[in-house]
């Protein structure tokens, strides 16, 4: 199953210095000196407060070291092996490392390798440059600072790439700065992708379609590169089980059938309500909500053809899930139930992503292009500028219709060619177009020749997977390619519209 929740272990680092400056001819210690214990922990108990505050929510935990150590402050080799024991034991998905001084890379390195966990680092910005009022070369208030963070910031860096650690870096800023925010939520948002990458079952109900050759995958090479498990279900035994669902909770799917029919406002509303084609797609739904619950897959790729054993239907069922963030797949493509997984990810399940694909240019407009699809898009996202969504009977069941809403949106494509893995990564605004029959939307790109020949010389098929989003959402796809290896392909970024599919991913 997709988790949208997230625990970061913040670990603070400090350099082991003496905390206050000794007093002269016998004098008390007159003041925090450079890289302290004292202005240290002054920085901790300001910065950690505000994170808990501010970015602490249903989806992000963060735990700290202070039931380690009194401090809760790393500051020697020697105390990373204590630490890793006791952060592992709370099971964090990711590592923040905090220099709130100089710091100590030795203790940082070494810990961020045991962890092996996504790292975030950061270092405060130092706000003290002595007292202006100091005169006298021996004071140390004379031109004296306290943290220098960011100089040891660039070493903890430096043994980080030694030791083959992959971690991202909010530039050295303050906690209340935007650049933090973004920084923070960012981190947190690639490391949901990338525990729903690690975890990622995907299930493959039935064959691939015969007329859908594009939408092969190659199940064991998905294992042995990225621990990406595929695993079967047979057409004949999902049809076994779908009809036993249908019986065993045939008083549930009028229920089912009218809780979809809320999303419709035009067609042939009272006709639906009793359609038997209905209530075989409410069969279908509770027999993929079962299939979910039971074994913990992540996506469902599957080819369909099993449900007509029930007869009539519609796609009622994989509208009602994706309006649940549970993604089912048809056509056999399990490369967009990946894409679908980690879009959904990179916003904590908070936006609904649909799955659509590239059909036709708009008429007018060179740089917009139909994105469009038979009715599996999730009905909350539908929009009424240019019609209510409808819906109406066809020869094989129930045929629903609707346009999205207007909006920014991401776009993205996780896919293959040769055994080089990428993804099509970029962003496009909703716009006017002709009306089109059954669910689409006409998307703007800022030039459209780019994506169509990244799709053409790329791996791509034209399947896409979109979700209101922008470039928050490309900066989260990127950083998590960066992660897993594979190559962010961002046609935004190109110099030109022709770009061959050429690159090399180690």
């Amino acid at each position: 199953m997709v988790s949208y929740k997230v625990k970061i272990a913040i670990a603070p680092c400090r350099r082991n210095m003496p905390g206050m400056m000794p007093g002269r001819n016998g004098q008390a210690p007159r003041r925090r000196m450079m890289w302290g214990r004292e202005a240290a922990l002054d920085v901790k108990n300001e910065v950690l407060p505000y994170i808990f505050e501010h970015f602490a929510n249903e989806h992000v935990e963060f735990i700290t070291l202070d039931g380690w150590d009194e401090d809760g402050m790393m500051y020697d080799y020697s105390q990373a092996d204590s630490i890793a024991e006791y952060l592992k034991a709370q099971k964090p998905d990711a590592l923040f490392i905090i220099n709130l001084n100089f710091g100590s890379e030795e203790v940082a390195g070494r810990l961020a390798k045991l962890m092996d966990l996504p790292t975030l680092l950061w270092a405060v910005q130092d706000t003290y440059f002595g007292d202006p009022d100091a005169t006298d070369l021996h004071d140390e208030a004379n031109g004296g600072r306290l943290l220098d963070a960011q100089c040891g910031m660039f070493a903890v860096s430096k043994i980080l790439q030694r030791y083959g650690v992959k971690f991202t870096h909010i530039p050295t800023c303050k906690v209340t700065d935007e650049v933090f925010k973004t920084g923070l939520e960012d981190f947190s948002a690639v490391t949901c992708m990338l525990k729903n990458w690690k975890n990622m079952r995907l299930m493959q109900l039935g064959n691939r379609p015969l007329a859908f050759t594009s939408m092969m995958f190659n199940e064991d090479e998905l294992l042995e590169k990225f621990g990406i498990e595929v695993f079967p279900l047979s057409g004949p035994e999902a049809t076994r089980r779908l009809l036993e669902v249908k019986e065993r909770r045939a008083d549930e799917l009028q229920g089912i059938v009218d809780k979809f029919l809320t999303y419709f406002k035009a067609g042939d509303i009272e006709e639906a309500r009793t359609s038997e084609a209905l209530r075989n797609s409410a069969a279908c739904y509770l027999f993929y909500k079962e299939l979910f619950e039971t074994t913990g897959a992540s996506a469902i790729a599957c080819d369909m053809s099993f449900s007509r054993a029930i007869g009539p239907s519609s796609t009622a069922d994989i509208m009602m899930l994706a309006n649940e963030n549970k993604f089912v797949m048809f056509e056999g493509d399990m490369h967009g139930g990946i894409t679908e997984v980690l879009l959904s990810s990179a916003v904590f399940g908070e936006k609904l992503p649909f799955f659509g694909e590239f059909t036709a240019n708009h008429p007018t407009n060179p740089n917009a292009e139909l994105i469009w699809h038979t009715a599996v898009y999730p009905p909350a996202i539908a929009g009424n500028d240019n019609f209510e969504p409808y819906i109406i009977n066809s020869g094989w069941g129930a045929q629903t219709g609707l346009e999205v809403k207007k909006g920014d949106y991401s776009i993205a494509r996780f896919d293959t060619m040769n055994g080089k893995y990428s993804m099509l990564i970029g962003e496009f605004k909703a716009v006017d177009g002709p009306f089109t029959k059954q669910h689409y939307i006409w998307g703007e790109f800022k030039d459209w020749q780019k994506f169509e020949q990244a799709t053409v010389y790329g791996p791509y098929v034209h399947h896409m997977v979109e979700m209101e989003g922008g470039p928050h959402v490309t900066r989260r796809l990127k950083e998590f390619c960066r992660y897993v290896g594979i190559y962010a392909d961002v046609p935004d970024e190109r110099d030109t519209p022709f770009a061959p599919y050429f690159y090399d991913v180690k």
